[in-house]
């Protein structure tokens, strides 16, 4: 393939806008930022991750920017030799690249066709659903992979052809990761003795299984996902009325949202179903997350939210705490009021009183005796994971009242003229 036909091929890909270029200082990604540099504005990234070979990658990439006069940004991402090594590096590698994409800026890779019948047939092995063997996506909001239709063969002419500098990754080499034992042994082997052409009959299956991919994507947006730091709930009731395969793409952009750009694994989704579907109260998903049935919500978090700091409370105020807000302002105690405010003794707050977190041990005065706080969040349905975050209003080691929830009966308002205290959940 001659530079001009791939250009021509390739650009039709790129979105308007300002590019940024995923160097590997390989051959591909150096045809990528050719085809890029023609666009004014055009800038590169590369990411150190310090394994075998680095050193000649980070030199070629110096010597290609040099070339095509584009700036590059290095970024240190050190992977720790070990266990699943590729995985480990390609995600701390898009997490970096994430992080270093200005405003508007879209990510282009150089991903070829090559790479999408690998991918493909990699994820067929791992018994993966649609999504992975749909392969990769030509280009999705803030992604373009304008190679992905041309071989690695041709890609490598043309940076021949070209004189790019670029340097092969010796990593590209081992047997020990599975992507490279599907390039060196089984796709020559399916193209010598059973199918000639096997790479791009691969990638064209990935392109029709993304078809029906993206329908069951477009049906999956309709299952309400709700949002809270740290937390997504999905609707169980909807989860166990929607088509299987809608339910668990919806559960895969719940968990992408705590796990991105990763939507977790099947034993991931099948585990959060099964909690919807009541075949378990709850589970544990990847990377510490925990899924349980909160009410009508199946809720996939953290085991709980941190508390946090106590703040000095003011007369009047509202005071952040979390994702909720606290109110405290003079008033007169109204006939009709919100459930989720409470009125307290103004003479109290002539002291210094805190806003903090609930701790084990605190306990607020009941009529005719005294409930642990911890009790009083259980009875009013507030989830395990957030009771020791839960705001209360303290004077020393005093409970004055549960945000929200309940006032002490000593810290009642004898008289009209009252604190009122009001608990709100922040805007996301």
């Amino acid at each position: 393939m001659k530079p001009d036909d791939l250009a021509a091929a390739a650009v039709g890909s790129l979105p308007d806008g300002q590019l940024v270029v995923a160097l590997g200082g390989g051959a591909d990604s150096a045809v990528a930022a050719w085809v890029s540099s023609q666009r004014p504005g055009t800038r590169a990234l590369f990411v150190r991750h310090g394994l075998e070979g680095s050193d000649a990658l980070e030199a070629a990439v110096r010597d290609l920017a040099a070339k095509l006069e584009i700036p590059v940004t290095y970024v240190d991402a050190p992977i720790e030799p070990g266990s699943a090594l590729e995985e480990r590096a390609r995600r701390e590698r898009w997490n970096a690249i994430e992080r270093s994409r200005g405003p508007g800026e879209t990510i282009v890779t150089g991903h070829t066709l090559d790479d999408q019948a690998e991918t493909v047939l990699m994820n067929l092995l791992r018994g993966a659903g649609s999504g992975g063997i749909a392969g990769m996506e030509t280009g999705r909001p803030g992604v373009a992979r304008p190679l992905l239709r041309i071989s690695r063969t041709d890609v490598r002419e043309v940076a021949t052809e070209l004189g790019l500098p670029f340097a092969d990754d010796p990593a590209n080499e081992s047997l020990q990761h599975l992507r490279n034992r599907i390039r060196h042994r089984l796709l020559p082997q399916l193209e010598t003795e059973y199918r000639p052409g096997i790479r791009r009959i691969l990638a064209r299956a990935g392109a029709l299984v993304a078809a029906d991919d993206a329908t069951i994507e477009d049906l999956s947006t309709d299952v309400p996902i709700l949002d809270e730091p740290g937390a997504v709930g999905i609707p169980a009731a909807v989860l166990a009325t929607v088509p299987g395969p809608v339910a668990s793409r919806a559960v895969r952009r719940a968990l992408r949202r705590l796990l991105s750009p990763y939507a977790g694994t099947l034993t991931d989704v099948e585990a959060v179903l099964a909690v919807a579907l009541g075949r378990s109260e709850s589970t544990n998903v990847s990377d510490g997350l925990i899924a349980r049935r909160e009410g009508p919500l199946v809720v996939v978090s953290r085991s709980s939210v941190p508390p946090p700091n106590p703040v000095d409370i003011a007369v009047p105020s509202v005071l952040a705490f979390g994702d909720m807000r606290v109110a405290f302002e003079t008033t007169k105690k109204p006939a009709v009021h919100r459930r989720s405010t409470l009125f307290a003794d103004p003479g109290i707050f002539a002291e210094r009183i805190v806003l903090r977190a609930a701790v084990e041990g605190d306990r607020i005065d009941i009529d005719g005796g005294t409930k642990t706080v911890r009790t009083v969040l259980a009875e009013h349905g507030v989830p395990v994971r957030r009771r020791s975050a839960w705001p209360v209003v303290a004077s020393d080691a005093r409970i004055v009242a549960v945000a929200g929830i309940r006032i002490a009966s000593w810290a009642r308002p004898a008289t009209t003229d009252t604190i009122a205290i009001t608990l709100e959940r922040n805007q996301p």
